[in-house]
Parts: structure tokens; C-alpha cells; sequence
């Protein structure tokens, strides 16, 4: 794709619908300590065949433009997510194809306990899409949501030294989309999603320098079906993480599976850093915000 000349803009600065809400990091789930951190996104659509660029799938995603920013209250015990997406059109003419065509914010509050080997986090968030160029159709939501997350390293004796200083980690994540006027339940924007199902794993290796990503999300469909799956989104990918920055290379694909319809995948760059009141944070960014597409 021509623009792939733009990422080198990235380094100057992970979901493109999986999830867009930010995950507290769970490694420092017992300070209580009043901190602002953030991470800022720059990301570019490299091979797009179907990715909408607004909510109603019109056009094709091209840049994504994203911050996630934490306000700890007292630590990630009582802390405020918000999150902030722009999306751009491929198909629009000339510099237009680097001009926003979808925004999405996301606001809400979670807290975040050490429980048994790992952190749960618990929250709710509120979410608003909306088009920005042309087009009228809008999603809106409210979610409830609890969130497991494992480090393996912190409990396998040997299993840091045999990555060579990496880990095996992950979450599960439970939701129900508690208000949901207009949050589709599949790609196609058919249905009202109400629950949601995430599962995610990676592995990284030689001090967190490189990572393989799984991530799935199934949605399902208060209209029919209820607690049975209607969509399932499917990410691998690969992460390159120089502490504050990250890169990553991701192949996503939604799907319906209770009916057939519109199948919407894509591959994606992405880069990141990420920052706090203190400075530089040396986390890796998909510690604290999970980067998985619009």
C-alpha cells in the first residue's frame, strides 16, 4: 500500500473493532499511589479488503490515531480509564485519506485487587462511536466488565530463565453490555450484542524484546441466541517491544459464526509509547491497554 511510507511517522508518537478499552496493568496492584500514565498509538492499515472506517462499515480503514490514559486515584485500586480512537478512510481523495472519519471515545472506572495468583480487575466503561466526515449511524454502550490477569513467570520457577528473561501471560476477560441501545452483536451490525467473552495469551522472550500475541473475543446477541456466541474476533500477533516503545504486526479477523454475513479482516502496523507523571514507562504498552483494532 502507498501509505506505508507513513509509519515512519509512528516512532514520533496494542482493539483496528475488537476491543477498544484499555486494561489496568496488574503488576503494581497494590500501590495506592495518585499517578496519570499514557500511551499514545499510531497505527496503519497495510492490506485491507473489507474494515469498515466508520460505524456502519462504509469505506476502509486506513490510520488509526489512539491515546489510553489512566488517572489512578489511589493506585489502580480507583482508577479512571479513558480511551480515544480516530479512525481515517483510504477510499476519500488526496491528503483526506489522513483525516478522521470515525471517533470513538470510551470513559469509565475500574479497580484493580490482587486475588489468588494473579489481578482482577473490575469496572464499568462507557462507549460512544460516531462518524465524523458523513454518515449518521451511530453505537453506544454501557458494559460491566471483570477481567483475570496471570503472569506465569511470577509462579514457574525456571520459566523466565528458559524464555530468557521472558514470560507466558494473559486474561480472561466476563462483560454484559448493561445498556446497549445500538452496539451491534456481529460485523454486519445486525443485533444487540449483551455478553462478552475474551481470551488472551502471549509469550515474549529475551527481557520482553519480542512477544506472540493470541487474542479472541466472542460476542453474543440479546436478540437470539443470548449466552451463545454470534461473533468471534481473532487476532494473532507480533510484538516488537524497545521500552517506551512498541511495534506491532497484527492480522485481525471478524467473523459471525451463528449465521453467515460480513467477514471484515485486515493486516496492521502499529507503533506506541507510553509515558507517566515520573517519565518514560518501561512497561510494555500491552500491559496496561490491550492493542487490538477499532
Amino acid at each position: 500500500m502507498k501509505h506505508l511510507a507513513l509509519l515512519a511517522l509512528l516512532v514520533a508518537v496494542p482493539a483496528l473493532a475488537l476491543d477498544k478499552q484499555g486494561k489496568r496493568d496488574g503488576a503494581d496492584a497494590d500501590d495506592t499511589a495518585f499517578n496519570v500514565s499514557a500511551s499514545v498509538l499510531m497505527g496503519v492499515a497495510v492490506f485491507n479488503p473489507t474494515y469498515g472506517a466508520r460505524p456502519d462499515n462504509s469505506g476502509h480503514a486506513l490510520m488509526r490515531y489512539a491515546t489510553h490514559v489512566d488517572v489512578d486515584i489511589l493506585g489502580p485500586k480507583l482508577s479512571i480509564p479513558i480511551d480515544l480512537n480516530l479512525f481515517t478512510d483510504r477510499d476519500r481523495p488526496g491528503a483526506l485519506v489522513l483525516a478522521p472519519s470515525e471517533f470513538d471515545v470510551i470513559g469509565g472506572l475500574t479497580s484493580t485487587n490482587r486475588v489468588g495468583p494473579g489481578d482482577l480487575e473490575a469496572g464499568v466503561r462507557v462507549e460512544h462511536d460516531r462518524p465524523v466526515d458523513t454518515g449518521t449511524f451511530t453505537q453506544t454502550y454501557v458494559d460491566a466488565r471483570a477481567r483475570y490477569m496471570v503472569s506465569l513467570a511470577d509462579h514457574v520457577d525456571g520459566l523466565a530463565g528458559a524464555l530468557r528473561g521472558g514470560d507466558v501471560s494473559g486474561w480472561a476477560t466476563l462483560g454484559v453490555f448493561a445498556v446497549n441501545p445500538s452496539y451491534a452483536a456481529r460485523p454486519d451490525n445486525t443485533g444487540l450484542a449483551l455478553f462478552r467473552y475474551g481470551l488472551h495469551a502471549e509469550v515474549s522472550v529475551l527481557d520482553d524484546l519480542v512477544s506472540l500475541g493470541l487474542d479472541a473475543c466472542f460476542f453474543t446477541d440479546r436478540t437470539a441466541g443470548v449466552v451463545v456466541p454470534s461473533e468471534l474476533d481473532f487476532t494473532p500477533e507480533l510484538i516488537f517491544h524497545w521500552a517506551p516503545v512498541e511495534l506491532h504486526l497484527a492480522y485481525e479477523r471478524d467473523m459471525p459464526i451463528d449465521r453467515g454475513g460480513l467477514v471484515q479482516h485486515f493486516v496492521y502496523l502499529l507503533a506506541a509509547v507510553s509515558f507517566d507523571l515520573h517519565g518514560f514507562d518501561q512497561r510494555a504498552v500491552t500491559d496496561k491497554n490491550p492493542v487490538v483494532s477499532p
